[in-house]
């Protein structure tokens, strides 16, 4: 395979550079999911190699294909990023491969679509927030504003929240100090936490690990799989299945399930795509455990039918990235 693209990416005509841009990015979308390696960085060189040659609306497709896949080098994403805002904006909202340096530089040249597209990533770090307001327009400001993954100080918080309607700026304000509660007893000891006893392994028709495999094949949902799961009774094997989903350790996931609050666990299925009717019957069995009248499930389902998907989505973004920060400390 590597020969052949080799062979078409040496090919002068326009019309051939197309073809190799469009396969080569069907090639890397389908790696996204795994590690860098030689292939992945052998795509990567070959899509940087012909970029300049495409057409703008070939150089968007490409973005948009690009911006949720993990292995896309982060020169690529760069030179997208840096590209006209219909193509830049997918990866400037989205992208992870991207480094954080790129995108000050892109703060501090770019215009206001460029720095709006940035303020609605799912997490905004503190230099990049700082280099936004800095350049940023009222809209920009506002964004970042309602944006729960902006890492802000709360006096920079504050002065922001005074440019949006006041209903919502209290519902800012109220999210904000609740998820930062949460983030705060992720690193408290089990004892100095507000939850229940540990979850208990139970037997289940299906393992966790049959049940990953058959979702990854398409024979089955994660849905499908936490109903049945919940059926059993079986809410340790239910967070297994919502660590790999949602990208956190299982302990993490564990701890925020039996929390007598439902606030973060709520958000790990809300951004894991659970339903509804599934996350009904996880409350009913989180209520069994807890040992809390089915009432209070019912509450914790009202609260979850109001719960935004990228508000949830934003969280759990906030929370990977202050666990790494702590495991990076631990390591030095």
């Amino acid at each position: 395979m590597s020969q052949s693209l080799l062979q078409l990416a040496k090919d002068s005509s326009s019309e051939k550079k197309h073809q190799l841009a469009e396969h080569v990015t069907g090639l890397l979308t389908s790696r996204s999911e795994e590690d860098s390696s030689q292939e992945t960085d052998l795509l990567n060189n070959m899509l940087e190699g012909v970029y300049d040659a495409l057409a703008p609306e070939a150089r968007q497709k490409m973005s948009e294909q690009l911006a949720d896949v993990k292995v896309t080098s982060s020169k690529l994403a760069a030179t997208m990023a840096k590209d006209e805002l219909s193509i830049a904006h997918a990866i400037l909202e989205r992208s992870r491969s991207i480094s954080e340096d790129e995108l000050i530089e892109i703060a501090q040249t770019k215009d206001q679509g460029h720095l709006l597209a940035m303020a609605k990533r799912d997490h905004v770090s503190k230099r990049l927030s700082k280099q936004l307001i800095e350049r940023g327009g009222k809209e920009v400001k506002k964004t970042l504003a309602t944006n729960l993954g902006a890492e802000l100080e709360m006096p920079v918080f504050e002065d922001l929240v005074k440019e949006i309607p006041k209903q919502l700026g209290d519902r800012m304000r109220h999210l904000r100090k609740s998820n930062e509660e949460l983030i705060e007893d992720l690193f408290r000891e089990d004892g100095e936490i507000a939850s229940g006893p540990k979850l208990e392994k139970k037997p289940s028709k299906i393992s966790p690990k049959a049940w990953l495999a058959g979702i990854r094949l398409g024979k089955t949902n994660l849905n499908k799989a936490v109903y049945q799961l919940c059926i059993e009774h079986n809410l340790l094997d239910i967070v297994g299945l919502l660590s790999v989903f949602s990208d956190l350790e299982m302990k993490y996931v564990h701890n925020l399930m039996v929390r007598f609050d439902a606030t973060g666990i709520a958000s790990v299925c809300r951004a894991s795509g659970i339903g509804a009717r599934e996350f009904q019957a996880i409350c009913k069995e989180r209520c069994k455990h807890l040992k809390f009248p089915e009432s209070t499930g019912s509450k914790w389902l009202t609260n979850y039918h109001m719960l935004d998907d990228t508000d949830a989505r934003r969280l759990i973004a906030v929370m990977k990235v202050k666990l790494s920060g702590q495991a990076t400390e631990r390591a030095a």
